[in-house]
């Protein structure tokens, strides 16, 4: 039966992908970079050919008699390379190999998953791995960056590599269903993600599904732990409470997965997976964390806004504090109502002053202190505003105005007055006397 694995993906997953091509126009960059790896003739299959065993039908009956039932199950049209990777850990990929010399779907395992797992558990990891193909999440994989020198871990921009990480996390959730498909069954798929994530057998360890999402309730409150435990995958309890809830769905029966009883509806499914990667998020729950965000988003807005002239750079500013601290979603922090944003930074501050120690404070209004500067200008009514709040925080008049210095002296004035002058001059300039005469042509040029 052909699939329509768009269909069966998670909603999350699939939203993600669409803001990545559309918002940030990934797809010119990931053709250069398939363009540029290809002249090179060396690639992934070069390195299997040279460190790993490709298996055959007769070389391993029993890994080839599984590939076979998965590629029926998930309805996989061409074929692939398998290859057996010396390694003792249970892990294995799929990807597609693109050089100059042609391109080649390839799957790996290891010699580890194959002496340990059950069949049906490989059947599992293999629909996973070979799911990654099938939706395209491999070639997506050609934003990370592989320059061990730069601390980013792609080559987008902040908010876009916040995007992809999370987008990672939920594309997990829907290579799970694939497997699922492939194996069959929801046991089976779950002893598979026990043995590969922990090294755990049931021999060790019983699959009680709503045992372990319990463990979920321990990191309620702790956002950090909650959202980064795992770079690229929500923690386990979370992939198989999200993939017990499609077994029992309309969308797996659709994909041939055999449900039991009457289905779950695809709305309230998603609606479930939706609530259950939101734990996932990062975003403070710890009251203290709440009110420092809040103080921040607030304040900022009432110091941003007090001289009249608010900036697309000072926004940019304070958004970008906000989520390089707090959360992902900063957007949502910030109020616009002056009234409404006096009242809940009164609130903050309380929990500040109550609970929070000189640090808390401390922090708040350098970060303030920074969004103040960033125009250039030496405080004047932002900087009254600053004072105000301090007060409200109890902080002197002498500390406050070493703070003030600290962040002039450590970030300096944002915004040079005359750069800004001639800057917007000759951009005014260039726009008028470089203005094409007809539509620019695609990049990057398609090649011959």
């Amino acid at each position: 039966m052909a699939v329509d694995w768009e269909l069966v993906r998670y909603r999350g997953d699939a939203a993600d992908v669409k803001e990545l091509y559309e918002r940030y126009r990934v797809e010119e960059y990931l053709q250069t970079v398939a363009q540029a790896r290809g002249p090179r003739g060396l690639g992934l299959r070069e390195s299997l050919l040279r460190d790993a065993v490709r298996l055959s039908d007769r070389l391993s009956p029993r890994i080839f008699s599984i590939y076979r039932d998965v590629r029926a199950a998930i309805g996989m049209s061409g074929d692939a390379e398998v290859y057996c990777v010396p390694q003792a850990e249970v892990n294995a990929f799929a990807a597609i190999d693109e050089t100059s010399e042609g391109s080649h779907t390839l799957i790996g395992i290891t010699s580890g998953a194959l002496e340990k797992l059950e069949d049906g558990e490989i059947r599992f990891v293999l629909g996973h791995e070979i799911g990654h193909v099938l939706l395209g999440n491999n070639r997506l994989n050609g934003l990370q960056n592989p320059d061990p020198k730069n601390p980013a871990s792609t080559v987008l921009p902040p908010f876009g590599e916040a995007l992809f990480l999370r987008w990672k996390k939920k594309a997990e959730v829907s290579v799970d269903r694939i497997g699922l498909v492939a194996c069959g069954d929801f046991a089976t798929a779950g002893r598979a993600l026990l043995k590969t994530t922990f090294g755990l057998s049931d021999r060790n360890l019983n699959l009680d599904v709503e045992s372990l999402v319990a463990q979920i309730d321990e990191l309620r409150g702790k956002g950090a732990l909650m959202g980064g435990a795992f770079a690229s995958h929500p923690l386990l309890p979370i992939r198989l409470k999200a993939l017990e809830l499609f077994s029992r769905s309309a969308k797996a029966r659709a994909a041939g997965f055999p449900v039991a009883g009457a289905p779950v509806p695809d709305a309230a499914l998603e609606e479930q997976v939706d609530a259950l990667m939101a734990l996932t998020r990062r975003h403070p729950t710890d009251p203290l964390a709440v009110a420092a965000m809040e103080a921040v988003a607030l304040g900022g807005a009432l110091v941003l806004g007090s001289d009249g002239d608010v900036t697309n750079e000072e926004v940019k500013l304070l958004v970008q504090m906000l989520h390089g601290t707090f959360t992902d979603e900063p957007e949502s922090v910030i109020v616009t109502d002056r009234a409404q944003a006096a009242r809940r930074l009164a609130a903050a501050v309380a929990v500040l002053v109550e609970h929070g120690r000189d640090d808390a404070k401390t922090f708040v209004l350098s970060r303030l202190c920074d969004l103040a500067i960033s125009d250039g200008a030496l405080l004047d009514v932002e900087g009254r505003v600053i004072h105000e709040i301090a007060t409200m925080m109890g902080v002197p008049g002498p500390v406050m105005h070493s703070i003030m210095v600290s962040a002039a002296q450590s970030r300096g004035f944002g915004t040079d007055s005359r750069l800004t002058e001639i800057a917007d001059r000759l951009r005014r300039s260039i726009k008028t006397a470089f203005a094409p005469a007809t539509a620019p042509k695609p990049w990057p040029p398609a090649r011959s």
